[in-house]
C-alpha cells in the first residue's frame, strides 16, 4: 500500500558526517531498530491465524518505521493479494479486504517482480488501475508507498507496506527496515498459512468421505425402497385401496428423500480448487498409510487453481500408480507426496526411501515384455494433455516419480 524521510521514512538521506560521534549515533539507532524488530517478531511466533499475524505485524511495524501508516497484504490466490492488516489506516475498504491483482498497484508488482517496489506518487503512476488510485489516494489520502515482499520457501506469500500521505521517495532507513522486518515475518506467516491450509484440507477430506459414503450406501438404499414400493403398488392394483395408499406414500417419501440426498451431495461437493484435487489426493495418501502401515505424508505447495477434469484425473492416476508401486516393490519405510501449483505447470511428486529403481529401467509409452503397463499408460495419458512423466533414482536411495501438466496460462 508508502513513505518519505527523515521522520524515519521521509526525505533524502543526509550525507554521512565523518565524526566518531555521528557514527556512534547511527550505530545506536541501528541497534535500537534491530532490538525493536526482534521483539516485534517474537510476539508473532506461535500464532496460527495468518490474518492475526498480518494485523499485529502492521501495528508493530508502524512505530518502528515512522511512516504515516503501514499495512500487510496476504497472497490469497496465484495472482491475488488482499490486505489483511493495517496501522493508522482509516478507510475500511483499504484497512482490510482490498484486492490487488498481479501486476497492479505495489503488491501486484511485488508479486510479479519478487522484489521491493516503491511508488513516490501513487496517483500519478499510469500503470496503477483507477480503482486502486481512488481507494488509496482519493479515499485514504495515501500518496507514496513502499512494498517489501514477505517470502517463504522461495515464494512471495505477502507484502509489507510503509505508507505516507505526501508524495516523495521513501527513505533508505525505511527501505532497510521494511526488507528486514518482511524477512522476519516469512517463517511465522508461512507456518500459519500452512497450518490453516492443513486444517482446511482435513475438513475437505472429511466432507468428501461423508459425501462418498452417503452416495454409496444411502442412495442405492433409497432407490431400492422406491422401486420396491412401485412394484408392490403395481401388483396390488385397486384390490386393497388402504394398503395401496400407504405404499404410494412410501414411494413418494423415498423420492423426496432421494431429492434431499442429491441436495446434500451438491452442498458437500468441492466449490473451489483447493477443495477438490488436494482433498482427493490427501485421502488417497492417508488410505495408503492405513492399509500398508508405511508412513505417508502429503504437502501442497503454492496456491491451488483450477485444472481441467482430464488434467486432475491424470494427476490422481500418477499418485495412485506411484503409491501402488511403492507398496508393491519399493520396501520403503516412508513416502512423501507433494502437489505443486507452479506458474507454468502443476505437478505431483511421489518420493520414497525404498530400494530404488532397477539398473537400466526407463519409462516407455509402449510396454515391453508385458510389464510396466501402469507407467506406460500414465506416460500416454500425460502426453495427451501436454504433460510429462519422469522417474529417477534418488541420490540417497529410493525413487521419485513426477508427473506434470501445463497450466492454462502456459
Amino acid at each position: 500500500m508508502g513513505g518519505a524521510r527523515p521522520r524515519a521514512g521521509r526525505g533524502p538521506t543526509a550525507a554521512p558526517r565523518r565524526t566518531g560521534r555521528s557514527d556512534d549515533g547511527a550505530a545506536s539507532v541501528a541497534v535500537a531498530d534491530l532490538q525493536r524488530m526482534t521483539e516485534a517478531s517474537r510476539g508473532l511466533i506461535g500464532l496460527l491465524d495468518a490474518s492475526v499475524i498480518a494485523r499485529r505485524a502492521a501495528s508493530a511495524f508502524g512505530p518502528i518505521v515512522g511512516t504515516d501508516a503501514t499495512g500487510v497484504s496476504l497472497r490469497e490466490g496465484p495472482r491475488l493479494m488482499v490486505t489483511r492488516g493495517s496501522w493508522h489506516v482509516r478507510t475500511p475498504g483499504v484497512r482490510s479486504g482490498l484486492q490487488i491483482h498481479y501486476g497492479d498497484g505495489v503488491a501486484g508488482r511485488v508479486l510479479r517482480d519478487r522484489r521491493p517496489v516503491c511508488v513516490p506518487d501513487y496517483g500519478a503512476d499510469p500503470e496503477i488501475s483507477p480503482h486502486l488510485v481512488d481507494q488509496m489516494v482519493n479515499q485514504e489520502g495515501i500518496r507514496s508507498i513502499l512494498g517489501a515482499p514477505i517470502m517463504h520457501r522461495g515464494r512471495v506469500i505477502g507484502v509489507l507496506y510503509a505508507l505516507n500521505r505526501s508524495a516523495g521517495e521513501i527513505g533508505d532507513r525505511a527501505h532497510r527496515l521494511a526488507e528486514d522486518f518482511a524477512a522476519s515475518l516469512g517463517p511465522a506467516l508461512g507456518g500459519a498459512m500452512h497450518a490453516q491450509r492443513s486444517s482446511h484440507l482435513s475438513a475437505m477430506e472429511e466432507r468428501q468421505r461423508i459425501s462418498r459414503d452417503l452416495h454409496d450406501t444411502l442412495s442405492p438404499l433409497l432407490f431400492g425402497i422406491g422401486s420396491a414400493a412401485q412394484r408392490v403398488s403395481s401388483t396390488l392394483g385397486v384390490s386393497a385401496p388402504d394398503i395401496l395408499q400407504q405404499i404410494r406414500a412410501i414411494e413418494a417419501q423415498a423420492a423426496q428423500a432421494s431429492s434431499s440426498l442429491r441436495d446434500i451431495l451438491r452442498a458437500l461437493a468441492p466449490c473451489t480448487a483447493d477443495e477438490g484435487l488436494p482433498a482427493v489426493i490427501g485421502m488417497d495418501v492417508r488410505g495408503f498409510a492405513t492399509v500398508t502401515g508405511t508412513a505417508a505424508d502429503f504437502a501442497v505447495i503454492g496456491d491451488p487453481y483450477n485444472l481441467s477434469g482430464e488434467q486432475e484425473a491424470v494427476l490422481i492416476a500418477v499418485v495412485r500408480e506411484g503409491l501402488h508401486n511403492v507398496g508393491k516393490h519399493a520396501q520403503a519405510s516412508s513416502v512423501l507426496v507433494t502437489l505443486h501449483y507452479g506458474e507454468e505447470s502443476a505437478e505431483i511428486v511421489v518420493q520414497d526411501d525404498g530400494r530404488g529403481l532397477p539398473d537400466g529401467f526407463e519409462v516407455v509409452q509402449v510396454p515391453r515384455d508385458g510389464q510396466h503397463y501402469g507407467l506406460a499408460s500414465l506416460s500416454q495419458r500425460l502426453a495427451r494433455v501436454g504433460g510429462e512423466i519422469a522417474l529417477q533414482r534418488n541420490d540417497d536411495g529410493g525413487m521419485t516419480l513426477c508427473g506434470s501438466v501445463p497450466t492454462c496460462a502456459a
